[in-house]
């Protein structure tokens, strides 16, 4: 196996693009074996090899996600950030996931200050970092993704609560989210509910028969979604594939068939 790598990998620098192709293919194949050997060759003096051995590291990444976010999404005690974290490199590919847990960190550690006890204590902390929701109108990708959000303090109403739903489980108390038409809202034990598009105000005469509770799942399911959408909406072509493979992923799909040609095989030539 060890000289069929290198044989392989000897011909990534080929002139001929199709000898490369189906060198890198055949490497794929093999991708729980080549770490080291890519590894290896990753700073070659070499440009054309150099690039093709990135590439290949790159291809290998994005799988590995596709595979942990549909194993994440499946797990039956789904953590709320590290599917948002999640969510978030299907976009932003280059960022560091450690950097991503830092900035929740670093919100969880302002939250000391105020120590929360209830419903109430959540919407004054979130207030007083100065997180609002987006306007419907100007939802962008960033409104869907965790690092703008910490950092820019705005984006879509379901992605705040989910910040401030976690963070009242770090402090011991458990908020739901739910969804009222189209606002979604936490709301406690007792009934009390937060709007973070209503400047986080307690929000009167919530009825349970027009409420829609949303589960973890759901909601990170929903963040990648929209952003699925903005991939295809700006015709994305590398959003599409990165983003709809990890859906796909979800229901045990490999293949993006379910979309039209070029993104996948349906409707081909038409």
């Amino acid at each position: 196996m060890k000289n069929k790598i290198e044989s392989l990998i000897s011909l990534l620098d080929d002139s001929n693009i199709q000898v490369v192709q189906e060198a890198m293919a055949e490497l794929l194949k093999h991708e729980d074996r080549i770490n080291e050997y890519l590894a290896q060759h990753q700073e070659s003096s070499n440009p054309k090899l150099r690039r093709r051995i990135h590439q290949l590291q790159a291809i290998m990444i994005m799988r590995r996600r596709r595979e942990n976010f549909a194993q994440l999404l499946n797990s039956p005690d789904l953590n709320m950030i590290d599917g948002l974290i999640a969510v978030h490199l299907q976009w932003y590919d280059n960022d560091s996931e450690d950097f991503l847990q830092d900035l929740w960190e670093r919100l969880l550690k302002a939250s000391e200050r105020f120590a929360p006890e209830n419903i109430n204590d959540v919407a004054y902390f979130m207030r007083k970092c100065g997180f609002q929701a987006s306007s419907i109108d100007d939802l962008q990708a960033d409104s869907f993704c965790i690092g703008p959000v910490l950092e820019e303090l705005a984006g879509a109403d379901f992605i705040l609560c989910a910040l401030a739903a976690e963070l009242a489980g770090k402090w011991g108390f458990e908020l739901a989210i739910i969804r009222v038409m189209e606002n979604f809202i936490l709301i406690d034990k007792n009934g009390q509910a937060l709007s973070p598009r209503n400047s986080w105000q307690i929000v009167p005469d919530i009825y349970s028969n027009k409420c829609e509770l949303w589960t973890k799942r759901q909601i990170v399911e929903l963040a990648s979604t929209m952003l699925f959408t903005f991939a295809v909406s700006s015709n994305s072509f590398r959003y599409i594939h990165t983003i709809g493979y990890s859906l796909g992923k979800t229901l045990g799909e490999n293949k993006l068939d379910f979309l039209p040609y070029p993104y996948g095989s349906r409707n081909e030539g038409k």
